[in-house]
């Protein structure tokens, strides 16, 4: 049997079982002046796929401790979820400001999750970063599946998603605000402006 026609088979088993998936999209890279230019206008905007954002909330997702857990799990909180990596400098200085608004919120309902790009092998570099910035949020490896839905169609020139990409949903599920790349206009005041409505108006309903 080829090898073309093995890979197939392997990408429909997979489908069919629905624990694997084949990463035939490029990684996410470091949002970079050129990415800026390409999404200026969409640094705040509301995710175009937001079907296949609700249905990865629960695919399970790998932590540091080979554990697992799932974004549904978190279902009643406000959550923030980030696309980041160690490799990325503007990650890098948004990390503290998210581990702020952790600790300033969580007692209201705000839950932070951090997916990480970096490769498991490179587990040792992502704790001494949490470590080093003091992280107090969950971190997991974003998988293929969950990164699809949350990231697809927000690509730049070069065929990979730019990172860091905020996503703010709601307790109910739904995604409230998606934030592309590091602007000065959607930083961290606007970030906090956003998960204090939304936090004050799942409150009021309840």
């Amino acid at each position: 049997m080829s090898k073309f026609r093995i890979a197939s088979t392997f990408c429909i088993l997979s489908s069919i079982v629905g624990s694997l998936a084949c990463n035939t999209a490029a990684p996410p890279r470091p949002v970079t002046d050129v990415a800026a230019a390409a999404t200026e206008g969409r640094g705040s905007r509301p995710a175009s796929n937001e079907k296949a954002i609700i249905n990865a909330l629960d695919v399970p997702i790998m932590n540091l401790d080979d554990g697992t857990f799932k974004l549904a799990d978190f279902k009643g909180k406000v959550l923030v979820v980030d696309f980041w990596a160690t490799y990325c400098a503007p990650c890098v200085r948004q990390a503290p400001q998210l581990a702020e608004l952790s600790k300033r919120y969580r007692e209201r309902g705000l839950e932070v999750i951090g997916l990480t790009s970096d490769e498991k092998s490179d587990q040792d570099k992502v704790k001494e970063f949490i470590n080093r910035v003091g992280i107090n949020y969950t971190i997991g490896y974003a998988n293929d599946w969950v990164s699809r839905a949350f990231l697809q169609g927000t690509e730049d020139d070069t065929g990979a998603p730019p990172i860091p990409q905020l996503f703010i949903i709601s307790r109910d599920g739904r995604v409230v605000e998606h934030l592309i790349g590091e602007t000065p206009q959607h930083g961290l005041p606007y970030l906090e402006k956003v998960i204090t409505q939304e936090l004050s108006l799942s409150a009021a309903l309840r």
